[in-house]
């Protein structure tokens, strides 16, 4: 008991002979297995405290809790006030804090954070990488689905024992501002932070872009060495950040530790301005952890962005599909720029929703960008979740000055349209989605992939002609 709570004020609400340091930590009563400890997480939609006696009849041998409940004899209870901001060093304490034995590398930032994580993997070399973020994790051989771009402090605990028990040697990840102000990452000390660039987005959740510059700020506080912080100062809160703390700079706009020179030294294949913009990040992290410099830019030449990011689809067709996650009008707009920058482009066919219950501000933003680059713009439902599609998609036509956009509430069929209306060497890029093979309706998520009915599509219209 003194292991798992110390350095943490805890009360004991009914103590216990049992041996509590034997199974697993949960936070999820249907995990439980005999000998189990109970972690009754208090989060916005579920009380871990309704689930106790679940998880007792499921075998967990204690609880912890953060408030006072009914107890029953046979378990032990502990109380812990701010349970989740402690539940990582609670994790770290009961599973031999095995987050220290790995180099942890943070990212984060609003756009770029998941292709910068797979760009430091392939820069740092794979066979040696745990990695955490929005379309997986990855430990080793090992793929979990990712349910947070963040997880629980608990799992992340968890991923980094299972790294140390492969071998593996560095653990990155990116960092969200709900992680870094939910106390997800709390018991990290980062050896390396990457800031990629900041705007607006989740402001439903934030006050307003300083209280969301302040949540991300938080990941270079938790720096083991100041000097080790990789900053974007092309943005203007990159600026504010390095002007701080100090650090690496990265610029493609001027003389920077890292800029342009290096881009064309490399000349990797990677397409897109605003992924030299990630490689320059990437890069970052392997001179701070001292990979061999001809390694760095062989290893670069040859990288590979992450799925779901600037993705080509291909079918056979004559004209280009590129699908891409951009959820925000910077993402939109720097996307738009990367397909401007293709060789043998006619027309550009934008395909584009947004997400339902969430930030509306950007909803009219991004439809100015995608009207601004795109010769014909398809809007189109997201995962519109509890929200009525048609209230989203009104609330972006309101950012339209012209004509060249149609509406097609069936993410399906507009993708059809989009595949129906391209010539030769015209480019569709559907964005929003990325990687996601789901949408949500309502409350119900149901298959869905982008790519998948993109090269549907496609097919149908060749057996057309």
């Amino acid at each position: 008991m003194k292991k798992l709570f110390e350095g943490i004020e805890f009360k004991v609400l009914n103590s216990t002979d049992k041996d509590i340091c034997t199974g697993n930590l949960e936070y999820d009563s249907r995990k439980i297995k005999n000998g189990d400890i109970f972690v009754a997480l208090k989060g916005s939609l579920v009380d871990g405290h309704k689930y106790i006696d679940r998880a007792i009849e499921n075998g967990a041998v204690a609880i912890i809790v953060s408030e006072e409940v009914e107890i029953k004899p046979e378990v032990g209870y502990f109380l812990v006030k701010d349970l989740r901001e402690k539940l990582g060093f609670i994790a770290s304490n009961f599973y031999g804090s095995p987050e220290k034995e790995l180099k942890v590398i943070g990212v984060t930032g609003t756009n770029g954070k998941t292709t910068t994580t797979y760009l430091i993997e392939q820069i740092l070399g794979a066979e040696k990488v745990a990695r955490i973020g929005t379309v997986e994790y990855k430990i080793g051989d090992e793929i979990i689905e990712a349910p947070n771009t963040t997880p629980e402090s608990l799992d992340i605990i968890k991923m980094s024992k299972k790294a140390v028990d492969k071998n593996l040697k560095y653990l990155v990840m990116e960092v969200s501002s709900h992680g870094l102000t939910s106390g997800r990452v709390d018991m990290l000390d980062f050896d390396v932070a990457v800031f990629t660039n900041l705007t607006p987005e989740h402001l439903d959740y934030h006050k307003d872009m300083e209280d969301y510059f302040n949540a991300k700020k938080i990941l270079f506080e938790k720096l083991k060495s100041k000097e080790n912080g990789i900053i974007n100062i092309d943005d203007s809160y990159g600026k504010r950040i390095y002007d701080e703390f100090g650090g690496i700079t990265y610029s493609l706009k001027e003389k920077a530790d890292l800029d342009i020179d290096l881009i064309k030294e490399i000349k990797p294949t990677l397409l897109g301005k605003f992924n030299m913009y990630n490689l320059l990040g990437a890069i970052g992290v392997g001179k701070v952890l001292e990979i061999d410099s001809e390694k760095i830019k062989e290893r670069a030449k040859k990288i590979k962005g992450a799925p779901g990011r600037f993705e080509g689809v291909n079918a056979g067709q004559d004209f280009k599909v590129v699908v891409d996650y951009a959820h925000t009008g910077d993402a939109l707009e720097n996307i738009l720029q990367g397909v401007i920058d293709l060789e043998e482009k006619g027309k550009i066919i934008t395909v584009f929703g947004c997400g339902g219950d969430r930030d509306k501000i950007k909803r009219p933003v991004m439809a100015k960008i995608a009207e601004k680059y795109s010769d014909l713009v398809i809007v189109t439902s997201d995962n519109p979740r509890t929200e009525n599609p048609n209230d989203i998609i009104k609330d972006i036509v309101k950012g339209f000055e012209s004509e060249n956009y149609i509406v097609e509430i069936d993410r399906k069929e507009a993708i059809k349209k989009a595949v129906l209306k391209a010539e030769k060497d015209d480019i569709i890029l559907i964005a929003g989605k990325g990687h996601e093979t789901y949408q949500i309706l309502g409350t119900t998520k149901i298959h869905f992939d982008d790519r998948e009915i993109a090269i549907e599509a496609i097919k149908e219209l060749k057996e057309v002609e």
